[in-house]
């Protein structure tokens, strides 16, 4: 099922709080606790206690998973978690407006898309471009499982239509406005995931991603992106040729 309305935001991802004297010993805590300037011999080689620190630290965390990327890829069916990284969470404070759109099943007309838009295309790329990409996609796959919910109730279900459409237009205009490795290879892992992934209904409306993609190539000048793109459109269009013509 799609996004439910939260009041609240939660915590976002990255914010756990480390413990300083986790995986230590008693008595190595409390050397710690009377000082760095303490140390301790082990094996008739003096071990100061900030280097005891810093290798309990590097056993017992790991780095947080890099932000600037497209996150969605492994969330399954859904596109709010994926594992502990709450995406939507971390996203929503960014983009209020946007979000106060997509979640309203009373809202069928078309955000306001020029903030995502603006950030997507961003000079030079950073982390707000990807976070853009990555609200973009919820947005998108909201959109999509809400119209396809409500496929043949009129109106309602066409204005949800154009408005998935109109989301996938974004990121297909800046893959051309980029010039950056990173950011392409991000969106078309986007549009991979829309056309091939386990989003809910996302295989249902895969066929109108196949010119998108194919598209994409005439954008593109590096030969191994181009080889991506085209495998890309040939494996959405596999997939999916039982239901093409079904969706204009």
């Amino acid at each position: 099922m799609g996004l439910e309305r939260v009041e609240n935001g939660g915590a976002g991802p990255g914010r756990e709080a480390w413990t300083a004297g986790a995986g230590l010993s008693g008595d190595e805590t409390d050397e710690m606790e009377a000082g760095v300037g303490n140390t301790k011999e082990r094996g008739g080689r003096v071990v100061t206690l900030p280097q005891i620190l810093l290798l309990v630290l590097g056993c017992s965390t790991t780095a947080p998973p890099d932000p600037a990327r497209y996150r969605l890829a492994q969330s399954g069916t859904h596109w709010n978690l994926v594992g502990e990284d709450a995406v939507f969470e971390d996203l929503r404070p960014l983009y209020p407006e946007f979000f106060e759109v997509i979640l309203d099943p009373a809202q069928v007309h078309l955000p306001d898309l020029r903030p995502l838009r603006d950030d997507l295309e961003r000079i030079p790329v950073g982390r707000r471009n990807f976070d853009a990409l990555n609200a973009l996609a919820i947005g998108y796959f909201e959109a999509n499982y809400r119209a396809e919910v409500g496929r043949g109730e009129g109106l309602g279900y066409l204005a949800l239509s154009q408005r998935a459409a109109k989301l996938l237009a974004v990121p297909w205009r800046a893959y051309g406005e980029t010039g950056d490795g990173k950011l392409r290879d991000a969106i078309i892992d986007f549009f991979e995931d829309a056309g091939t992934g386990e989003k809910l209904h996302a295989s249902d409306t895969a066929p109108r991603l196949i010119r998108i993609v194919a598209s994409l190539e005439r954008k593109e000048q590096d030969p191994a992106r181009r080889t991506r793109i085209r495998e890309l459109a040939l494996r959405i269009e596999v997939a999916s040729s039982p239901s093409l013509g079904e969706i204009q």
